[in-house]
């Protein structure tokens, strides 16, 4: 590997792919942390293929620092450093998306629809979780996602050129705020299911308490899994519709 970096820096000057290597650092980083692009179902070679396909376009919008004297060491500090913002970039976009994983599993669980078997992955441990999870994936690859997302990176070049670490005390209270905007997030898709399961279990109490011969955990657990089902059929559109609004309309913060 490292015979073949020589014999290419012979040929093309390692500064003169400075502006290349650093939009493709930041771009790889954050292609790997976004929902869609991002998923552990899409190979590796797609995600490193849909990085280099968008750095060349992305490339001309970035003001590069002189590279004329830039050493191998400079020129991997700032590699890493721009490893590290296109990370951060990509979590921020990710905790928002995160939001309807964890609406999905507090309903899954509310309405006991967690027991049903499924296959454990990144997404949920439930298959109401997975097939809503892969739903909202597809909703916003309908929206536009990519290009909305092309347009995040190029604005952050714009506003951040490459060549400066991010500032923590700034970034770290912005990820907090996306964090605390996912869970409020997550808890206004997954209220209905949540007070709907407190009802339902509230009503089966006062049945059990006027009928006590009657076995009504026998008639109350299919009745509420066949209610949960339903209103998860009814309201799947409609969750989805308020996550997707909210993932391309929340305003990320501006690496500083």
């Amino acid at each position: 590997m490292i015979p073949a970096l020589a014999q290419l820096q012979q040929v093309v000057p390692l500064q003169a792919l400075l502006p290349l290597v650093l939009v493709y650092a930041r771009v790889q980083a954050c292609v790997l942390m976004l929902p869609g692009v991002g998923e552990q179902a899409v190979p590796v070679r797609v995600r490193v293929a849909v990085a280099i396909a968008l750095t060349p376009m992305l490339s001309g919008v970035a003001q590069v620092p002189d590279a004329a004297a830039a050493t191998q060491i400079t020129i991997a500090v700032l590699v890493a450093a721009e490893v590290v913002t296109g990370l951060a970039l990509g979590v921020m976009v990710r905790l928002i998306a995160l939001a309807l994983d964890i609406a999905t599993t507090a309903m899954a669980q509310t309405a006991s629809l967690s027991q049903i078997i499924g296959v454990s992955n990144e997404m949920a441990p439930h298959p109401i979780g997975n097939l809503l999870h892969l739903a909202g994936i597809a909703l916003l690859m309908a929206l536009g996602l990519p290009a909305m997302l092309t347009d995040l990176l190029a604005d952050s070049l714009r506003l951040r050129p490459p060549g400066g670490w991010p500032d923590i005390q700034a970034v770290f209270p912005a990820i907090v705020e996306l964090v605390r905007s996912s869970f409020g997030l997550a808890l206004v898709i997954a209220a209905p299911f949540v007070l709907g399961g407190f009802l339902f279990q509230a009503l089966s109490g006062v049945i059990a308490r006027v009928m006590p011969a009657l076995p009504i955990s026998l008639v109350a657990a299919p009745a509420g899994i066949l209610l949960a089902l339903v209103a998860l059929t009814v309201m799947s559109p409609v969750v989805l519709r308020i996550w997707a609004d909210a993932v391309l309309s929340v305003p990320l913060p501006v690496l500083p």
